[in-house]
């Protein structure tokens, strides 16, 4: 075969994506292996920090529901190292514990999330932890508009007729809905959406070698 006709085979797109093709394999491999590896490290920091970051969240959502509440009536406090406890002050003393909510369950997908930023292969720790601590930060500002959804679902569905009287058939839906919604697909689904932002375009192929540049 000449030198010319080795040269056109060598250039087709086949040709070159083959090998871009076995190395994005390999690297997704290597970060279903590291996930893996990560997540008992990253269970064991979660659980330590879980009762400092649960008071974080009662503090937080306490705030987040003074924002949207005058005069500020509600507050958020621990039961026990998992549950927090909703109550206002404007209802009767013995009445005045409206809800409560096992703060634990709402950020347990940060374990996930961890994993996945730290066990991402050929990419150094400097840009790992930076895009880590990016990750963390969005996750814990959706953690505390979760929790303020959870306090207005309790005000707008589970207090009966005052319920009914307090809030409208749309801030009903909005605050029931949000909160469902929020609490399940985005919850479990954010780990997977953050890392897939930083890092989605490592495993799409690339134009210029899929057409043999």
């Amino acid at each position: 075969m000449s030198d010319r006709a080795r040269s056109r085979a060598a250039s087709r797109p086949g040709r070159a994506t083959r090998p871009a093709a076995a190395g994005r394999r390999r690297w997704a491999l290597r970060l279903v292996r590291n996930v893996l590896l990560w997540l008992i490290p990253a269970a064991l920091v979660w659980a330590l920090l879980t009762p400092y970051y649960n008071r974080f969240l009662e503090v937080a959502g306490q705030n987040a529901a003074h924002l949207v509440e005058s005069p500020d009536v509600t507050r958020v406090y621990p039961k026990d190292s998992d549950f927090a406890l909703i109550s206002r002050l404007d209802f009767p003393r013995e009445h005045e514990v409206v809800s409560s909510v096992r703060v634990t369950d709402l950020h347990f997908p940060a374990i996930l999330l961890v994993a996945l930023f730290l066990g991402v292969p050929e990419v150094g720790w400097r840009e790992r932890l930076a895009n880590l601590g990016w990750a963390l930060l969005i996750s814990a500002c959706f953690d505390v508009v979760l929790i303020l959804f959870w306090i207005e679902f309790a005000y707008a569905t589970q207090l009966g007729d005052w319920s009914l009287e307090h809030y409208g058939a749309f801030a009903r839906n909005f605050w029931g809905l949000g909160k469902h919604v929020l609490d399940l697909p985005v919850k479990l689904g954010l780990p997977f959406l953050l890392w897939a932002w930083f890092y989605l375009g490592r495993l799409l192929p690339r134009p210029e070698v899929e057409a043999g540049g």
